[in-house]
């Protein structure tokens, strides 16, 4: 059906533009349409089952950028998706969902339900290498990163390099594993390798949006914060905050100000440092609420206590 292939494609080049919510509208669509029984039987074309499919994970993904919806929701639309590929034959497509729940329980800090989940996406993926969705090198860095944040950056690093050693990976997928590469340098204090490969990844990013832009930046300010050179690391989240800006929402945003405070507190500036402690308090509540914690509250109060003693200590040396 030539309609969810088009709906599909609008979806994607709207969530690449950094329209979540109107990709979500696509993607529901479609959705929609799989699991109408007046519609579903005309979808058996290998062409359209592959957009209903991209469809599901693409719904998971953009809906991560849309306020108001509970994270763990997003697990009934991975169970919709398992049912529709049991149904439709396409259980080898399942890579791509192990992966989406993958990184719902990352969001929900479920570290070993996350690396399970994209250890077991992993193994279907290199079983059914032509299938739809995340390729391979996705599904690796993916599977680096989760390992990286639960602290097993010796089991991640090789995930990375592999995906740099591939002669046909992308740009995306080199600018990740670069990202990787860095924490993983970090994580044993190698600070120069840090700030190189940190620097690849930004330069790679430079071409790829404001997305990866984000992501690399941020990186970039981490190394620079343990390296030392809090210049740097402020012109890096000063780009931060204005990429995530650009792409709006609270998910982007907060991350930009975390960064952000931290330097502005390594640099004893108070002044920016409460700026910014306004606008993390604001992104930190949506997101706990959408997911239910109170970790981003957490990470907030911790900044807040860090401010208190820095203002604290500049009023005892001014008296």
């Amino acid at each position: 059906m030539l309609l969810v292939r088009a709906l599909r494609v609008q979806g994607a080049s709207l969530h690449l533009t950094g329209d979540a919510a109107a990709a979500l509208a696509r993607y529901t669509k479609v959705m929609a349409l799989a699991e109408d029984p007046a519609t579903s039987g005309r979808l058996e074309d290998p062409r359209a089952a592959e957009a209903v499919a991209s469809a599901y994970w693409g719904w998971v993904d953009a809906a991560q950028y849309v306020a108001g919806i509970p994270v763990r929701e997003l697990f009934r639309v991975l169970d919709a998706a398992d049912r529709w590929l049991a149904a439709s034959g396409h259980r080898d497509w399942r890579a791509s969902i192990l992966l989406q729940r993958a990184l719902v329980h990352r969001m929900l800090g479920e570290a070993e339900a996350a690396v399970a989940a994209a250890e077991e996406a992993l193994a279907v993926a290199v079983q059914h290498p032509g299938a739809p969705g995340f390729t391979l090198n996705g599904i690796r860095y993916q599977l680096g990163d989760i390992l990286q944040e639960a602290g097993r950056a010796a089991e991640a690093a090789p995930l990375y390099q592999a995906v740099l050693d591939d002669p046909d990976a992308i740009p995306w997928d080199q600018r990740v594993a670069h990202q990787g590469l860095a924490r993983c340098a970090l994580a044993v204090g190698d600070r120069g390798t840090a700030r190189q490969e940190a620097r690849a990844a930004v330069l790679l990013a430079e071409s790829l949006g404001d997305v990866a832009l984000c992501t690399s930046l941020n990186v970039l300010a981490e190394a620079c914060r343990a390296d030392g050179d809090l210049a740097a690391a402020w012109q890096a989240v000063t780009r931060h905050l204005e990429a995530a800006g650009r792409i709006g929402g609270h998910d982007r945003p907060y991350h930009a100000a975390r960064m952000a405070a931290d330097v502005a507190l390594d640099r004893a500036d108070l002044a920016e440092a409460r700026r910014l402690m306004a606008d993390l308090a604001e992104h930190a509540a949506a997101l706990d609420a959408d997911t239910g914690r109170t970790i981003y509250a957490g990470e907030t109060a911790q900044r807040r206590r860090r401010l208190a003693e820095l203002t604290d200590t500049r009023i005892r040396g001014d008296t």
